[in-house]
């Protein structure tokens, strides 16, 4: 009851800020952090730390991701429902598996709820990484936590609350969903395994329980990818997925978007 209540204020929250009034002043200072967030983007996809092995190999957040988090969260929540004698399709964690859409009181950027989401994620650009962060506010994140926050704050939309439950959702219930991390579009959610190394041949010949989603972050276009990963690289950042020796290629597990 908790959660429902303090998510319900959020879209209040939300809302009542994009139907307010002040709408020039409010365009010119878009228009200006969009410059910023622009500005900020190029600074932080240029470091190499995601891909730095002597920082890499001892980070022991990029190794585990997520892993568990869901644990802390539904250790004492109801794990099914069922309706009359017909039972709900559930997520791995045991919570029904819920369709969400965007609040309709919320008005599409540039015509498209795609540009609510890039402009709500990069606005977080070097928060924090927590393991297992409060999913009630956003003063830090892990990876799943800023995924699910971006589109809840930017949307309205609630997401299950890792990257194991989010990656069911959207297997269940996308129009679009790819293998090929070459297909994935902007805003679309990118899902990962677990980190064992930069080389492809770290990667070669697992097997699928081998392979668990770890990690998920939210694909800008261009093969970039907007994610908080750990504390030793930094939070939220940005980086190219397709670069010489970096690892997050080789660990692409799963794609796709839920705005379509």
């Amino acid at each position: 009851m908790m959660r429902k209540k303090i998510v319900f204020s959020l879209l209040l929250s939300c809302t009542f800020s994009i139907l307010g009034g002040g709408c020039s002043q409010k365009s010119k200072m878009e228009a200006q952090g969009s410059k910023e967030h622009s500005n900020l983007a190029i600074e932080r996809e240029t470091d190499n730390k995601m891909s730095d092995w002597n920082l890499t190999s001892s980070d022991a957040e990029l190794y585990i991701g997520d892993l568990g988090v869901d644990q802390l969260y539904t250790s004492n929540q109801v794990r099914s429902l069922t309706t009359g004698s017909t039972k709900q399709a559930l997520l791995p964690n045991g919570f029904p598996l819920i369709q969400a859409f965007p609040n309709p009181a919320i008005v599409p950027k540039q015509g498209s709820y795609v540009e609510n989401v890039i402009d709500t994620a990069i606005s977080y650009l070097g928060t924090p990484y927590v393991y297992g962060s409060n999913r009630l506010e956003p003063s830090s994140f892990d990876c799943s936590d800023f995924t699910r926050w971006v589109y809840l704050y930017a949307l309205g939309m609630d997401l299950p609350w890792d990257a194991k439950n989010q990656a069911a959702y959207v297997d269940a219930l996308s129009k679009r969903k790819y293998h090929d991390i070459s297909k994935a579009r902007r805003g679309d959610l990118l899902f990962f395994t677990s980190f064992r190394g930069n080389r492809a041949a770290d990667y070669a010949g697992l097997t699928a329980s081998q392979k668990p989603i770890t990690h998920m972050g939210i694909c800008l276009g261009n093969g970039k990818i907007i994610h908080s990963a750990s504390k030793k690289t930094g939070g939220v950042r940005i980086d190219k997925i397709i670069e010489k020796n970096f690892h997050l290629q080789y660990r692409f597990i799963l794609g796709g978007g839920i705005l379509d």
